[in-house]
Formats: structure tokens, sequence, C-alpha cells
């Protein structure tokens, strides 16, 4: 090992290490920016029954931890991939990191793809799962992460469904347009009550040397009048010279992309020439390298990447995780995700032992648009943004 490790990583690595001798899976729960990749390294390399390992991640982080192995000087043998690239792996491995599970493997009530692979390639072997947001919008998130694991707390239950009925989830009808759905998102405590035991679990508190927390800060961009026309203009009839909006989901991304400055078409970015939200952050933060922007739309962000020269500029979704910007003075979501899980994900992009000044998370926004419902759905509600929030 060529790195020393901070105290908290070692007590991680070996509690993870206990885990899997006692129970042939770990959960790790802490922050972001915390250590966890060294930690789960350390802990791989003194379990002495492991010596191939499957590391899956997201792709944005993928080059992140083979750094950490290099730093770590590992000497065991780790494939690091990330979900979509899976089926591509067979083969006999010793152990199996789900490095974000929350991305690819905790939707319910269907078995999500990447899980179904895992299941039937890998399913007596040890698995170390990781995230810092593993249930964000529900208990009920924990089956199938929880499914891949041999001799886990509901290894009784063979589905999600069968499980959701022995008392985990009181099932609710709703009624959308017509049709009647099952509601499998509302956990009962039972959930917990089994889960937590099996939980190696950090807050930012317990964490020495951590003096800044990330914290929000909302902006309001007033959007000037040819901008709300175009909007309204959409709004109320569904089309825009090209752009077709024959879904609730189109309306509202339409909208958003219009509030941004460009909309896609086809396969095409069309740039609608207003700049309020470029405007409001050269004004209030200039252009220069402390400057991070992230953005929602693609075509939003080629629009800032011609404009800004200094400033590093990011996807509000592939850069939610995974991305170190602890370097970072100003950090502003130009455009946001829908997801809650990115968005607190997201928001500790800066967070680091070695951080000297406070982490203020700027979040642009305009006053009754899409921008504000998504920001009062995900970053306040902590509840993944659909279309009919907004829509009514």
């Amino acid at each position: 090992m060529a790195v020393e490790l901070y105290p908290h990583q070692g007590k991680i690595s070996a509690r993870i290490k206990q885990s899997i001798t006692d129970h042939s899976f770990a959960i790790l729960q802490a922050p972001e920016r915390c250590g966890k990749t060294l930690s789960v390294i350390d802990a791989v390399e003194q379990l002495s029954d492991v010596k191939r390992a499957l590391w899956i991640t997201k792709k944005a982080a993928i080059d992140g931890i083979k750094g950490d192995l290099k730093l770590y000087e590992a000497v065991k043998h780790y494939d690091v991939v990330n979900y979509e690239a899976i089926h591509k792996y067979e083969g006999d491995y010793d152990l199996i990191v789900t490095d974000e599970f929350h991305y690819a493997i905790s939707s319910f009530p269907k078995t999500p793809a990447k899980a179904q692979i895992i299941k039937d390639r890998w399913g007596d072997v040890p698995k170390i799962l990781i995230s810092a947001t593993p249930a964000p919008e529900s208990p009920a998130q924990w089956f199938h992460p929880l499914w891949l694991c041999s001799g886990h707390p509901f290894s009784r239950h063979q589905s999600f469904y069968k499980w959701a009925k022995a008392g985990y989830v009181h099932i609710r009808q709703n009624n959308f347009r017509g049709i009647v759905v099952n509601d499998y998102s509302n956990a009962t405590r039972k959930v917990m009550d089994e889960v937590l035991p099996y939980i190696i679990q950090l807050t930012r508190d317990d964490l020495p040397g951590f003096d800044y927390k990330p914290v929000m800060v909302p902006h309001y961009v007033e959007l000037n009048e040819e901008t709300k026309d175009r909007m309204r203009y959409l709004l109320r009839h569904r089309v825009l010279g090209e752009f077709f909006a024959d879904t609730p989901l189109k309306v509202v991304n339409g909208l958003y992309q219009i509030e941004c400055g460009s909309l896609k078409i086809g396969d095409g970015y069309i740039d609608q020439g207003n700049r309020e939200i470029m405007d409001y952050i050269k004004a209030h933060w200039g252009d220069t390298p402390d400057v991070a922007i992230m953005t929602r739309w693609v075509g939003q962000r080629r629009i800032f990447e011609a404009e800004f020269k200094n400033a590093l500029i990011l996807s509000s979704h592939a850069h939610a995780e995974g991305v170190e910007l602890s370097h970072i003075e100003h950090l502003i979501i130009a455009s946001m995700d829908y997801s809650t899980a990115r968005f607190q994900q997201r928001n500790a992009r800066q967070a680091s032992k070695k951080r000297t000044t406070p982490i203020n998370v700027h979040i642009i926004m305009s006053r009754g648009s899409v921008s504000e419902a998504v920001f009062e759905a995900v970053g306040q509600k902590h509840k993944d943004f659909t279309a009919r929030m907004f829509l009514g």
C-alpha cells in the first residue's frame, strides 16, 4: 500500500471485511467525497479469498477508480466497467463491487435489466454495495440491490411483487388518465428495520476534517418577454416551428430547453437566441477557472462552451457522480437533471477534507417555470421530477 488511509477509511475497510466474512455481502452508505473507494480497495486487498474482482460503476467514475487503484498500488486483478457494458463480461470473479448501485439496479417493481445480468452470472459471488444515496425515492428501492446477494434479509422472497405483498409495501392504486396502476413506492417501516443492521453507515458529521457541507443557494433569473412568449405559445399549442410536443414530457422538456436557450429538433439543437441565464452567470461569477457550470441540456452546454473560455462546463447528468471538484470555488447548476439521487450526489462534488472555503451550490431558475418546479420537486421534496408535476 503506497497511500496512508485516514482513520475513518481504515474503520470502513475493517467493517467491510467483517461483513463479507459474516454475510458474504457488505453495504456501504457514506457521503460523497469521503474516500469510499480507497476504503473498499483496502478491504478487497486484505480479503484472502479474493483474487479477481469485478467493479461495476458509472462511466464517469471509471478513471477515478483506476486512479485510486494505482495510487494504492493494488496487487489483485480488477476489471472496472460501467453498468452499460456488463453484458460483455463473464467468467469467474471472487467479488463483485456494485458502485453507485442506486443508478442502475434500484428501480422497482420490475427487475432492472442490469440487476438480472448480475444475478444470473454472479448470484453466489460475495458483493460490496456502495452508494451515498441508496434509496432516495423510497425504501422499496432496497429490494433489488439486496436481491443480488446470497443470504440477504429478504432472501425468502423470490421477487419484488411477493416481497411487497408480504408486508413490506402498502400497495396503493392510482388512476392515471383512466388507467389504474399499482403504486409500490409506499414502503413500510419493516424494510429499514431489516436493512439497517447490515448497513455500514456514516454521515458527514462522523468524518473529521470535513469543515464545510454543501449549501444550496437558489437564484432567480428574469426571462425576457420574447422567451416568455415562446414558452407560452408552446404550452398553448403544443408546437413551436418544427418542434412538436405530442406528449406531456415533450411539452415540459421543450419549455425547459427554451428557458435555457436551445431547443432540440430531431438530431439538431436550435439556438433560440436568449442568453438570460448565461448573462446572469457572467455578471455574478465571471468566466474564470474557479467556476464550474453544469447543464441538463446539450444545446445549452454547447452555447456555454462557445461563450465561456475559462470556466469548466459539465453535464448535470453525466458528471453528477464520480467527478472531483474540490478545487472549484463556484459550482453553478444552470439547468437541473430530474433525479433526486443525482441532485444529492451533484451537490457534494466540491466536498473534501482539503476544502478551506464554504461550499455553495448555486441553482439557477426562473419563477413559475419548469426549472423552479424541478428544484421544488427534486431539491426540496426529494422526489424525481415528472411531467405531471408541472402540467398537473
